[in-house]
Formats: C-alpha cells, sequence, structure tokens
C-alpha cells in the first residue's frame, strides 16, 4: 500500500520532512512575541493603517510580481521594524497573502540583515 509523500514542517522556516503538521521540535512549542510589539500591533493606528493598506491595495504584491491574482490578508512591513513604534507606523508597507508573509517573515528571521559596525 503507496503511503504519502512526506511534507517540510509547517513552521516557518523549517524544513524538516514529516506526514503533516509540525515536527517534533516545533509541535509543542509556543513563539510569544515581544509584549511591546504585540501592544503596537494590537493598537487602534496600526488596525486604521492594516485596513487602509488592504483596502487601496488587496491583491498580494509578491502573487501579483509573477502574474497571479492571490487576495492579500496580511499587512507587511517592507523594512523590519524590530519593534521601533516610529518604524512600525511609518512604513513602507506591502499587501501579502498568509503564505508570502510567513514566507518572508521566516526568512528574515532566519536570516538577519548584518549590521555595520
Amino acid at each position: 500500500m503507496p503511503f504519502a509523500a512526506l511534507r517540510p514542517c509547517t513552521y516557518p522556516g523549517c524544513n524538516v520532512l514529516v506526514n503533516g503538521g509540525r515536527c517534533v521540535a516545533h509541535s509543542t512549542k509556543k513563539v510569544e512575541r515581544d509584549p511591546i510589539v504585540k501592544k503596537l500591533y494590537n493598537s487602534q493606528r496600526w488596525q486604521s493603517i492594516r485596513r487602509r493598506q488592504l483596502a487601496e491595495h488587496p491583491w498580494c504584491a509578491s502573487c501579483s510580481e509573477e502574474g497571479k491574482h492571490v487576495g492579500a490578508r496580511e499587512v507587511d512591513h517592507v523594512e523590519p521594524h524590530h519593534g521601533d513604534a516610529e518604524k512600525f507606523f511609518a512604513g513602507p508597507f506591502q499587501s501579502l497573502c498568509t503564505p508570502c508573509h510567513s514566507r518572508k517573515t521566516a526568512n528574515e528571521v532566519l536570516h538577519p540583515p548584518i549590521k555595520n559596525v
């Protein structure tokens, strides 16, 4: 009897092959967002920016570059803000679908930019 092909763990950036879902290392691991950043995302100001961005740019920017029309559900900070409130609210922003946003965010976490000292 044939078995289904293994798939990568659904945890962003993890490439461990599993039957489905997450690998053992990520199955019970809960990632907590920094409380300061969480407060920024929960603010009325951010919710207003988010609504406006998705209304003005309803398609995923990344998918659109490939000629696909996929509805955006996430508002991405083009440049990582690292908790800096000024950068957080100033943008620039782009609308992305959830898979593209997860992929971009995981890549930023795994490969942070090198800072010149």
